[in-house]
């Protein structure tokens, strides 16, 4: 029994060329141009000019600019926790922040370990670090290994229509990375608990970009399940419009063409760079080799 998906044909240099140019367009690693957001004392976040200018007006607590970066102070974690969210609530009844979700994230310091929760449309205008699990889905189809790609609900607030991973979702607040695993993978694609208790996290990768609402920064805990090929996943939750197999040439297309979500397209070339389908000398390998967390 094959447990590991073989690939025979690697991407070509035009294929690499391409993926490369568009990451290189869509994402930042380091952001250096932002603003750091210090939260008692602890660099937790990232401004830019707008967001920064707001915080400065509506802050209740003490804040203080230094050469490092822009400050904010509370007696404890809850008290600063409670005020952001006082603060962002106030920005989304005014009609400044959108996508208010009433559902909390977790801020973690550098150790993961949880500082306080707060609304997940907030994580972006303050550039907070927040944490996703994706799964790759692959399976033996005809003798060739294929992907299973999911195609987003036109319903969805963020990236309607757009190409996902058979399973990618947020990590609520209070949950650990295998708990929303096995939840996500339940809801978005309706996979048994069977399929999916043995995973092991094969990487995490650090997503930043500049978005509408501030700064997407966000860890994905990125999971690879091998279906068998009888197995057809099935939408649960309404996020997910439809699924299809894809080979790595068509997913490459659409990846290219920009199709595809940017975390998914992460998450996708993570599995792509692990069975051997990317050129290791290529700029695209060392491009994603910034993108891992240890």
């Amino acid at each position: 029994m094959i447990t590991r998906p073989q690939f025979t044909r690697r991407l070509s240099e035009t294929e690499h060329d391409r993926l490369l140019s568009r990451l290189q367009t869509h994402f930042n690693p380091h952001a250096d141009t932002w603003q750091p957001l210090w939260l008692n004392g602890v660099k937790l976040g990232r401004l830019n000019g707008a967001w920064l200018q707001r915080v400065q007006q509506d802050w209740p607590e003490r804040s203080e600019t230094k050469p490092d970066g822009f400050h904010l102070y509370a007696d404890n974690w809850l008290t600063m926790g409670d005020s952001l969210q006082h603060m962002t609530q106030s920005w989304h009844q005014l009609g400044v922040l959108g996508g208010w979700r009433n559902e909390k994230f977790d801020v973690e310091d550098a150790e993961g370990k949880p500082l306080f929760a707060l609304e997940r449309a907030a994580f972006r205008p303050l550039g907070l670090m927040s944490h996703a699990v994706h799964i790759n889905g692959l399976t033996l189809h005809e003798s060739e290994w294929m992907f299973w790609i999911g195609r987003r609900s036109p319903y969805k607030a963020v990236d309607p229509n757009k190409l996902d991973n058979l399973v990618g979702g947020g990590i609520a607040s209070g949950e650990s990375v295998r708990q929303a695993m096995m939840r996500e993978g339940g809801e978005e694609a309706g996979l048994d608990a069977a399929l999916l208790q043995n995973l092991v996290c094969q990487n995490r990768r650090l997503s930043v970009r500049p978005v509408s609402r501030g700064l997407h920064n966000e860890l994905l805990h990125i999971f690879d399940v091998i279906l068998p090929s009888e197995t057809r996943p099935e939408n649960q939750d309404g996020e997910v419009a439809e699924f299809k197999l894809m080979n790595p040439a068509d997913l490459t297309a659409a990846m290219c063409d920009g199709l595809m979500m940017n975390d998914a397209m992460l998450a996708t070339l993570d599995a792509f760079s692990r069975y051997g389908l990317l050129d290791e000398n290529h700029g695209l390998t060392k491009w994603l080799a910034e993108t891992r967390s240890a």
